[in-house]
């Protein structure tokens, strides 16, 4: 007797089931896409989600938990004192740098992103030139990056039409 039972509290818990608790919510709506490379999910109706962080535990509340660390972004402070003028201009846009002492790519987007001009000041040099009676009428974004990483800025540019 005393062997038998001994038998059945070994063998028995091998036949047994245990709950298993999955992640489940209700909602109003929601989905989840998968196509191998990249999960989306995505819930509507979540009435209470928040996220808890005290410098070395996180704590999130809600149905979706985030996997990925957030970490902060270093500012780029520049020294480069920069003056753009005429802002609208018809035909070329004067830029004045002061405290210059790194190369500095400059480019010219259109609001679709295209790239429209591209060039090079040289370090030291305080004045530039755009040309931008060669692009048409618009809005356009430029990007001023030093080689030296201690300057990246955009500034939005306004070309227009000359009067006649």
């Amino acid at each position: 007797m005393k062997f038998l039972t001994i038998v059945s509290l070994a063998v028995l818990p091998m036949f047994g089931m245990a709950q298993s608790i999955s992640p489940e919510v209700i909602a109003s709506a929601g989905e989840h896409y998968d196509n191998g490379t990249t999960q989306l999910s995505w819930t509507l109706g979540e009435v209470v989600i928040d996220t808890y962080d005290n410098g070395t535990n996180v704590l999130t509340q809600g149905f979706h938990q985030t996997q990925l660390t957030v970490t902060s972004i270093e500012e780029t402070l520049s020294n480069v004192r920069l003056n753009m003028y005429p802002n609208p201009t018809s035909e070329l846009l004067n830029i004045e740098l002061g405290n210059n002492e790194s190369d500095i790519e400059l480019k010219l987007f259109d609001m679709g992103g295209k790239l429209v001009y591209t060039n090079k000041i040289e370090a030291y040099q305080t004045k530039y030139v755009v040309p931008m009676n060669a692009v048409a009428t618009g809005n356009y974004l430029i990007q001023m990056s030093s080689v030296d990483g201690k300057m990246n800025t955009t500034h939005k540019v306004m070309k227009v039409g000359v009067a006649q």
